[in-house]
């Protein structure tokens, strides 16, 4: 029999007793597996699970460690991958009914990286439609739910990501950001989501959204773990204009130093929306625990907020209407309710309102990139309450919301910038569920984030000692 607590492994530890050959890929990847036949018809984390692929690489990691040819800290690990990027041979449904039957014949660059540092695909983690909301309810394959409890939302669109890794169905999986879509999925299950600098992970084989805001990246258990993935997904592609031929460092190398003596902001103009009082709670609780390690609090003005979400809204609707527009014409009955509203609210952009968003997206960028040379990096909450329910209701200080419109104003400002973010965990809500907060760093600057999410990781080992109860 499997043994489960393999699972609970996160992946720096996987791969550290891998390479001493203290278990082997093929018993981790049946642990995985095991677990994953067990729960995951409750959680919807995957839409697909690709079991006999997975033995197959799990097998050949085993035969070339055994040989001494271990590649790195991603061989033999076991990974999960949203499901709009394609994968060679394994059915890759984009979440959307038009894609069901649809097998790409090559994977998506970021995944053959993967596959080259040696990690084990277990499965497709479910996403919203076209990665085109904040729930992950998919009309065509039923909702992702939340591990820690089965009644919420687990965040979207990458919302199967982070249930698979909140519930240790694989060490870490792949997301991708429009407008908080890794971050949204960390924060409601109480995992690590990393936003990278734009530009840094490749975009060819990934369904676009909003082309100019995409961002792929990793979902884990903690912030080394995050940037280990990173490290195997990262790298300039020639084939993809949206990447930068720029260099990729060790993202995890001085993970170590510590805060003290960085200087972290807080903005508040950049929160908008009213903050429930047990988020503003556990973000004080953060921001004095960082304050306890020498780092220097600092509270700083940014006066572009309205213009930076006017574009986001422009941006993100005109890109992601270009994209559909033929389609949903032609056979609107094809999309689910959510996304033909969406697709709706977005032919009122005209073409003066991108021009416009666009110009307004170079000021903002400089002004953000200005402010980040003052201050080692922005802390900012992810969300503005709890994870909602499937239907993306939530409340705030009691009152109704919908979850989407109060937490994406909090998220957008980074995919229009294209600057690094970190979501970590924070804290709880009375009703169990994980609060998080989000670190903004200088552009390619992922290392910075991380060191500073780890430095707070090691000084509340109290916060990640829970599992969701899902037996």
């Amino acid at each position: 029999m499997a043994d489960e607590a393999l699972t609970f492994l996160g992946l720096a530890e996987q791969a550290q007793r891998l390479r001493a050959r203290e278990i082997s890929p093929v018993e981790l990847t049946e642990a995985h597996l095991a677990r994953v036949e067990r729960l995951n018809p409750r959680l919807g984390a995957y839409i697909t699970v690709c079991a006999d692929e997975a033995r197959a690489a799990a097998r050949a990691a085993e035969a070339e460690i055994a040989r001494g040819g271990w590649r790195g800290p991603l061989h033999g690990v076991t990974v999960g991958v949203k499901d709009i990027f394609d994968t060679a041979g394994i059915r890759t449904t984009h979440g959307s009914s038009f894609y069901r039957d649809n097998v790409p014949a090559a994977d998506a660059e970021s995944v053959r990286r993967l596959k080259a540092a040696g990690a084990v695909l277990l499965g497709k983690c479910n996403t919203h439609e076209f990665a085109a909301g904040s729930t992950t309810n998919n009309p065509w394959y039923g909702p992702a739910r939340n591990p820690w409890n089965l009644e919420r939302s687990p965040g979207g669109s990458s919302g199967g990501s982070g249930a698979a890794v909140a519930a240790f169905l694989c060490a870490a999986a792949t997301g991708t950001d429009t407008g908080g879509s890794i971050r949204s999925p960390a924060a409601c299950c109480g995992v690590v989501g990393l936003k990278p600098t734009y530009g840094r992970v490749s975009l060819r084989g990934i369904y676009p959204n909003a082309l100019s805001l995409d961002h792929p990246g990793p979902i884990a258990r903690s912030a080394r773990d995050a940037g280990l993935l990173l490290q195997g997904m990262a790298g300039w592609d020639p084939e993809d204009a949206t990447t930068e031929n720029v260099p990729v460092p060790d993202f995890t190398a001085g993970i170590e130093a510590g805060v003290r003596g960085m200087r972290l902001a807080l903005c508040p103009d950049f929160h908008g929306a009213e903050l429930d009082v047990e988020v503003e709670a556990a973000l004080d609780r953060a921001v004095k625990t960082l304050a306890g390690l020498g780092a220097r609090i600092e509270t700083v003005a940014f006066s572009l907020r309205e213009a930076l979400q006017a574009a986001r809204i422009a941006i993100s609707r005109a890109e992601f209407l270009a994209l559909h527009r033929a389609r949903f014409a032609a056979q609107p009955e094809g999309y689910g309710a959510d996304v033909r509203e969406r697709l709706r609210e977005a032919a009122a952009t005209t073409l003066d309102d991108y021009v416009r968003a666009c110009r307004d997206r170079e000021r903002i960028r400089r002004a953000l990139d200005l402010l980040l040379t003052d201050v080692d990096a922005l802390i900012l909450p992810v969300t503005a309450c709890e994870a909602p329910r499937l239907d993306g209701s939530a409340e705030v200080n009691g009152k109704p919301v919908v979850f989407a419109e109060v937490g994406i104003p909090l998220r957008g400002p980074v995919n229009v910038t294209g600057l690094p973010a970190v979501a970590l965990p924070i804290g709880w809500s009375p009703g169990g569920l994980p609060l998080s907060m989000q670190i903004v760093g200088p552009r390619w600057d992922e290392a910075k984030v991380l060191r500073i999410a780890h430095a707070y990781e090691e000084a509340t080992p109290a916060l990640r000692n829970r599992r969701p109860s899902l037996d």
